[in-house]
């Protein structure tokens, strides 16, 4: 997976690939906090805890793409 946009200028991670890792950070520190301060978690409540999160934080993602997307091309007109 490539950086680089079709312009050759370098655009950054994907929203997903964030995402993604911080769900796997996520995790990870619930099951630290388990395993060293013996706390239980209901599964299913933060799965659906994790599920939201990361939904609304890909929508959130791809519309800000969007709308950056619009700035860079008003601008490239402009030039």
């Amino acid at each position: 997976m490539s950086t680089e946009s079709n312009n050759g200028g370098i655009t950054g991670p994907s929203t997903g690939t964030i995402v993604w890792g911080l769900i796997a950070i996520a995790v990870g520190l619930l099951v630290l906090l388990s395993a060293l301060w013996d706390i239980s978690f209901n599964v299913g409540h933060v799965l659906i805890a994790l599920l939201i999160g990361s939904g609304i934080a890909l929508v959130a993602g791809g519309i800000w793409s969007v709308l950056r997307n619009k700035d860079n091309s008003a601008e490239a007109d402009d030039k």
